[in-house]
């Protein structure tokens, strides 16, 4: 079979080190066909397409009740394959970057992206991550596997060779609310570096009644000096009298930038009348 062979070629590859949430991936590119069957094969070869492709500093991957962002030694370079046909193993694809040669990255709990928890790479395709260098020539940047390879686009090879930029994140919402009144939480997020970049967050909630639980992924591109603000439905802390009686959001981010606390707690009812 097809795959079997495609196996023992690829027995020797490397593997690497071992969640996109409430947006999606934006960079689409052109697929890359398959090359024609040889008289040899004893199986059509499968059908590789590459739809999404970016650079980020760090992946949403889920924990046991919440998720995290876990940041690249340099970047990632984060891949969406489809496969029609005979599988490919993830093993089977390797990336060219910068004169070396990265096999994909494997994550535990796989990554958390649109919602869903624990996304994988299958024979049907799936995520792809590599973990590259921060800066490095693109020129030779090529993605293999067995029977085909795809060339990035240039806007993703122009974002590999610049550094990531520096993002400045802030988590605000009202500290105090009434009943039955619906919180609303603002997420501030600013380019403070001199090029365009990827940021992504994890955000989860704390209370009432709840131990840990994800809100959502958040991930955005922003030019030098750029700010975006993201606003969502906060919970309120009015559910029982169990104590405390407040909800804590945490907000994290990719390494150096800024993670951040907010807490949202009743409002005092004997201070309110006494003022």
């Amino acid at each position: 079979m097809y795959r079997r062979r495609v196996l023992a070629l690829c027995g020797l590859a490397l593997t690497g080190a071992g969640c996109q949430g409430e947006t999606a991936d934006t960079e689409t590119v052109t697929p890359v066909p398959s090359p024609a069957i040889s008289e040899t094969d004893t199986g059509p070869l499968p059908a590789v397409t590459i739809t999404d492709s970016v650079v980020m500093p760090g992946v949403v991957v889920p924990g046991t009740d919440s998720i995290n962002v876990q940041s690249a030694d340099g970047q990632y370079l984060v891949l969406t394959v489809t496969v029609e046909g005979s599988g490919v193993d993830r093993a089977a694809f390797s990336l060219r970057f910068n004169g070396s040669t990265y096999s994909p990255q494997t994550f535990r709990n796989g990554l958390y992206r649109d919602g869903e928890w624990g996304q994988q790479f299958t024979e049907a395709g799936g995520p792809l991550v590599f973990d590259l260098p921060e800066t490095g020539t693109a020129s030779d940047a090529r993605l293999s596997w067995p029977g085909g390879e795809w060339t990035p686009p240039e806007t993703v090879q122009n974002r590999l060779k610049a550094p990531l930029p520096s993002f400045d994140v802030t988590l605000d919402g009202p500290g105090r609310v009434t009943e039955p009144a619906v919180p609303t939480l603002e997420i501030t997020v600013t380019n403070t570096g001199d090029t365009a970049g990827r940021y992504v967050l994890a955000l989860n909630r704390t209370g009432p009644r709840v131990a840990y639980t994800p809100v959502g992924r958040f991930d955005g591109e922003l030019a030098p000096g750029e700010t975006e603000s993201i606003t969502r439905d906060g919970k309120s802390p009015y559910v029982d009298e169990t104590e405390p009686r407040e909800v804590t959001y945490h907000l994290r981010a990719s390494e150096d930038h800024n993670d951040a606390t907010h807490r949202i707690k009743p409002v005092d009812e004997e201070a309110t009348t006494e003022s």
